[in-house]
């Protein structure tokens, strides 16, 4: 079924390269913004579901 896909459709490869290299950079970036954000932060964000004690319509700073 994907070979008749990428004879049939003129251009496929075109779209297909396109869509891997917008994942890749989509990937690398979010890779690069975890390496580089503050780690506190994170550590807040990945607590703040199961934190009792900040109201739930108060925004966190």
């Amino acid at each position: 079924m994907f070979k008749q896909f990428i004879s049939t459709v003129p251009g496929a490869d075109v779209y297909m390269i396109g869509s891997f290299l917008t994942f890749f950079f989509f990937f690398m970036l979010v890779g690069l913004y975890l390496l580089i954000a503050d780690k506190g932060h994170i550590q807040r964000m990945g607590r703040l579901p199961l934190d009792e004690s900040t109201d739930a319509g108060a925004p966190v700073l």
